[in-house]
């Protein structure tokens, strides 16, 4: 398993419901402290097919810059406002979900706390503890049987 990380633009970049604007800043400044909006992402990256999906053509550099001569598709996105101890979900097909968990929204470092898990029924194939400033993008790669590779892209903001 390997982790990468980019900055958020790709989080704001995918289907999202974008609430900063609407609270107050002194409320949005105690909210980051006890919940955080949280973006997860699958994409399947392959050499044999070099297409770049559509959904995923403002953020293609970074990609390529990752993963040099593939082509990305993006199987399913979610956001939603987490408190400590919240899951987001996304089916990836196949029987696989990727999930998330907000474990801290704001640590002593400023820095939030995520659990990413790809899981098959009962089974975890991927499990990554993330540690990350906030707006920062981070990835877990997983190389499948098949070849290809699947990228769980997290980010909160």
């Amino acid at each position: 398993m390997r982790a990468l990380s980019l900055s958020l633009s790709l989080i704001l970049t995918l289907p999202s419901v974008v609430l900063a604007g609407f609270i107050p800043s002194r409320a949005r400044a105690q909210d980051d402290v006890e919940s955080r909006q949280v973006t997860l992402f699958a994409v399947i990256a392959s050499k044999d097919d070099p297409k770049i999906d559509p959904k995923l053509a403002k953020i293609s550099p970074q990609l390529r810059k990752l993963l040099p001569g593939h082509g990305f598709r993006l199987l399913s996105v979610k956001t939603k406002r987490l408190m400590r101890g919240g899951t987001l979900m996304v089916p990836l097909g196949g029987g696989l979900t990727a999930t998330t968990t907000l474990d801290d929204a704001l640590d002593a470092n400023g820095k939030v706390k995520l659990k990413c898990e790809v899981v098959r029924q009962q089974d975890v194939l991927l499990e990554s503890l993330v540690t990350t400033p906030p707006n920062q993008l981070f990835f877990c790669d997983k190389m499948l049987p098949n070849g290809e590779r699947l990228l769980v892209g997290i980010g909160a903001r």
